[in-house]
């Protein structure tokens, strides 16, 4: 089973109806879109974390069910739903996000963690308090007896101070067995850093796996074997809403599917088996960016491009 920690959101999507710009509510945030794609591959998934009361909230809980996701640790508050009106330009998605009262940001944390082979943290409630500490302390509770993955994906308009959110940030990526950046987030957290040199000082700690994704220009992977690039798939660009939520969803997918998702598993990761999970991860990815919104493929949907 797969723990999915952070934020569960509502997307306003653009839409145009009767020749008017308008905006559609759509279940989404980093965590709960990695969590629906991991549900439609396959995998069981439990999400943990704070959502609201409100019919917001009431939409997302209804979205966890409908795909399979596992509530009964999700706390619910009369705090405010976490929303993030979405524009596009080229494809490529900006947010306005609402969020300084939400439930998401007011989780505290839990005092039983369930049992679980990974804990798959991200984005907005790593950024302020109390969400934030509380997910970092639950990362180096339990990194010593589960896997844990993190996706910083940054959202520099809602950080009010640097230093202190890169340096937690840091402190989870050392405690974490695979870190995803994008190439923003990488430059955002490292300026004036060189991916292989971070990466090479996070793998000779707990880290096992570090992926740089790169949108169109492919991903990267680093382990102890080395670096492997894998060009990105082709695509009938609809948008890139939950891409890179997607393509962590996928590596995490590919690797347990062939029981490597153990601390045993990753530290003998070899090239055939990173290469075979960044090509899953990117196929999945491809897939969800030629539909509107994210709306990440199913296992059936992978393995057929994979075999055309």
């Amino acid at each position: 089973m797969i723990l999915c920690g952070g934020d569960a959101l509502i997307d306003f999507v653009p839409v145009v109806r009767d020749g008017e710009e308008a905006f559609v509510p759509k279940p989404g945030g980093a965590v709960l879109n990695t969590a629906t794609a991991l549900a439609r591959l396959g995998q069981e998934v439990t999400f943990l974390g704070g959502v609201s009361t409100d019919l917001f909230g009431d939409q997302l809980i209804r979205h966890m069910e409908r795909e399979g996701i596992e509530t009964a640790h999700v706390t619910r508050t009369p705090h405010d739903s976490t929303l993030a009106f979405v524009t596009l330009a080229g494809g490529e998605a900006r947010y306005a996000f609402y969020d300084d009262t939400s439930a998401g940001r007011r989780w505290t944390g839990v005092d039983t963690v369930p049992k679980a082979d990974c804990l798959h943290i991200a984005s907005v409630t790593l950024i302020a308090d109390p969400s934030a500490s509380a997910y970092a302390e639950l990362a180096e509770r339990v990194s010593p007896d589960m896997v844990v993955s993190v996706d910083p994906n940054c959202r520099p308009t809602l950080v009010r101070d640097w230093a202190p959110y890169a340096e937690r940030i840091k402190r989870i990526a050392k405690v974490s067995h695979i870190v995803r950046f994008s190439e923003e987030d990488f430059e955002y957290l490292y300026p004036n850093s060189a991916e292989a040199t971070v990466a090479q000082e996070l793998l000779t700690g707990t880290s096992r796996l570090i992926l740089i994704s790169r949108g169109p220009n492919g991903a990267s992977a680093y382990w102890a074997g080395g670096r492997f690039d894998m060009d990105a798939r082709p695509v009938d660009l609809a948008d890139s809403i939950g891409a890179g939520d997607t393509f962590h969803a996928g590596v995490l997918t590919a690797l347990a599917r062939e029981d490597r998702l153990t601390e045993a598993g990753l530290a003998s990761l070899d090239r055939a088996t990173v290469e075979a999970a960044l090509r899953f991860a990117t196929t999945a990815a491809a897939l969800n960016c030629e539909r509107l919104g994210c709306n990440p493929p199913d296992l059936s949907e992978v393995e057929a491009r994979l075999a055309g």
